[in-house]
């Protein structure tokens, strides 16, 4: 398991966590069954590291830094994708 966590990067786990954090957060706010919980979860892990990619590839602006992890790209991509997937029925 130990080797398995050293081939990822910090900032993928970093990622990963703000990604499950943002997407309850919305799930609070938006989601309506808990069965759906799960599925808003990977969303939002999907959504976060893609977030911190694409913001470490266009320079976004980052207030809020852990790391290498661009806090308000992952949180911000995360929020958006999981209220996306709300509006279009998930």
């Amino acid at each position: 398991m130990a080797s398995l966590l050293a081939a990822v990067p910090p900032w993928l786990v970093l990622a990963g966590l703000l990604g499950v954090i943002n997407a309850a957060a919305c799930f609070m706010l938006i989601g309506r069954r808990v069965s759906r919980l799960a599925w808003y979860a990977a969303l939002g892990v999907f959504a976060a590291c893609l977030g911190q990619v694409v913001g470490a590839a266009i320079q976004a602006p980052e207030p809020l830094k852990i790391g290498d992890l661009n806090v308000l790209a992952a949180s911000v991509a995360a929020c958006s994708v999981v209220v996306v997937a709300r509006v279009a029925g998930l």
